[in-house]
């Protein structure tokens, strides 16, 4: 039985996935990592511990599921995109990674990059807002700040080319993560001359690229990886672009929606397609020479989280006594909160506001608060806020042409039963939740797998091993009265904005 191996980096830790030939998962392992904070708008990775972490999840599973080494054909790894550590030839790094989250650009880098270049140029090239989400603004701060680091800088890596080194020992990338550097020209599918020679930025500091799904080299005899020698090595994508692929968002009308760290929604697109109002972002898939358009929000489960741990302590010792998650008990308290929250709003923009707004410098903000709120109001508020902004990036999509007709969730906060529910009240679209919650480690896998020839047909084999578990109908009733409340939010943002009362940390 031929195995293929999915490598999934995300932003908190790593995942090691098997499947077999006919697309089941047999086994899996997740090691996770801490993220290192120098200011409260900065953050950093060890990359190391990526390379660590993803070694001992291959071992895990491996010993988890007794396959043998040798009866795994391919590998590919997905990643958390953005995020960028310089290294030196050997491919050791020089310095802690900048995470795809930090926002230390928004003051000096990002200003530079929109005065030599302008927005309309980068978004024409790239696809691209000038944002300090995006790495060209990560590398121009390592330029400018740390410039011993960059002189001895060999390359600058994203997270999927920093571990297929470690595996093959090559510097290698591919279109949808290098199309989010800010440095791709998604039109020619090449890096950008003109946006490296704006920024002075060397050619030869990025790695070569080469399309998602073909192979890039074999596990090498002294690699020590947990794999065998001659193991096929094949380029994989980032996260979002993948997960699209593993919830079947190969064509128009599905849209995957993953509730993660952020939510990111992606819709297919055969062509480049560009908002004039800058508001969304415009991608290459890992579907040959297709694309993806994509709203990127920051804040979703990170949000949460972020609750449980500062206002969360009841419901954290409640799970202890009862053996549950605490989300369970959160889940609970938010849906005894009628919609709308009892008129509490909350701002989610805890890192900084992505689509639509691409605002660095806004902040989370809990607006409207009274004596007879309780903290399941407060979970609800987020609940909801983090639909109103998937809400408003789906009437881009929309604007642009895109036909949504139904939301395929992926991500941790899809667990959320009231979660899901609210989104497709807010959104009034239904909500599909596939039974493979990981479906970034299926699209990756899918990608190995037709690497190494057991498919030739990479969307036909996603139609099939897609299942359903769930559907959340949306109640009209309830998208009414959401209405009136996401009218609200927007107008206390759009306050906020004008009377500036957000700052930059």
């Amino acid at each position: 039985m031929t195995h293929v191996l999915a490598l999934d980096l995300g932003t908190t830790g790593t995942r090691s996935v098997l499947f077999n030939a006919a697309g089941k998962m047999i086994g899996y392992a997740y090691e996770e990592w801490e993220s290192i904070h120098p200011s409260p708008a900065e953050v950093e990775q060890d990359a190391t511990t990526w390379w660590r972490a993803t070694r001992e999840t291959i071992i895990r599973v491996l010993d988890r599921t007794g396959i043998h080494p040798k009866d795994i054909d391919a590998v590919a790894v997905t990643n958390q995109r953005e995020t960028i550590v310089p290294v030196d030839k050997s491919g050791v790094p020089l310095a802690n990674a900048i995470v795809w989250q930090d926002r230390r650009t928004a003051k000096r880098e990002c200003p530079i990059i929109r005065e030599r270049l302008g927005e309309d140029l980068v978004y024409k090239l790239t696809g691209l807002t000038i944002d300090p989400y995006f790495s060209a603004s990560k590398i121009l701060w390592f330029k400018r700040n740390r410039p011993k680091i960059h002189a001895a800088t060999a390359k600058y890596l994203l997270v999927h080319d920093f571990i297929v080194h470690r595996l093959i020992g090559e510097f290698y990338s591919d279109p949808s993560n290098a199309s989010r550097t800010m440095l791709y020209d998604i039109n020619r599918r090449d890096w950008c001359d003109e946006i490296l020679d704006g920024l002075e930025i060397d050619f030869d500091l990025l790695p070569e690229v080469i399309p998602s799904g073909e192979i890039i080299g074999e596990i090498g005899s002294k690699t020590d990886s947990g794999l065998a020698a001659g193991t096929k090595v094949i380029a994989g994508g980032g996260d979002q672009q993948c997960a699209a692929l593993g919830v079947g968002v190969t064509g128009g009308g599905k849209v995957k929606c993953t509730m993660g760290t952020g939510t990111f929604l992606v819709a297919h697109s055969e062509t480049v397609q560009l908002d004039p109002g800058k508001r969304v972002i415009c991608s290459c898939s890992v579907l040959g020479n297709t694309h993806v358009v994509e709203a990127s929000m920051f804040s979703t489960g990170a949000l949460l989280r972020w609750a449980r741990d500062t206002i969360g302590k009841k419901e954290c010792d409640i799970a202890e006594r009862e053996d549950t998650s605490p989300y369970a008990i959160i889940d609970d308290l938010a849906s005894k909160s009628p919609a709308g929250a009892k008129g509490l709003l909350f701002l989610p923009f805890i890192v900084g506001a992505g689509a639509p707004y691409w605002n660095p410098d806004a902040r989370g903000t809990l607006f409207g608060i009274a004596a007879g709120h309780d903290r399941g109001d407060i979970y609800r508020a987020i609940m909801e806020a983090t639909s109103f902004d998937v809400n408003q990036n789906i009437e881009v999509f929309r604007e642009m042409g895109l036909q949504v007709d139904e939301l395929r969730l992926t991500g941790g906060g899809s667990r959320s039963s009231i979660w899901n529910q609210i989104l497709a009240n807010a959104c009034n679209v239904p909500c599909l939740k596939p039974s493979f919650e990981q479906a970034t480690a299926v699209g990756v896998a899918l990608l190995a797998a037709t690497g190494a020839g057991l498919y030739r047909d990479i969307k036909r084999a996603a139609s099939e091993f897609i299942t359903i578990d769930y559907r959340f109908e949306p109640s009209q009733e309830i998208h009414e009265i959401y209405r009136d409340v996401m009218a609200r939010y927007v107008k206390l943002y759009k306050t906020l904005v004008k009377g500036s009362m957000f700052r930059s940390t």
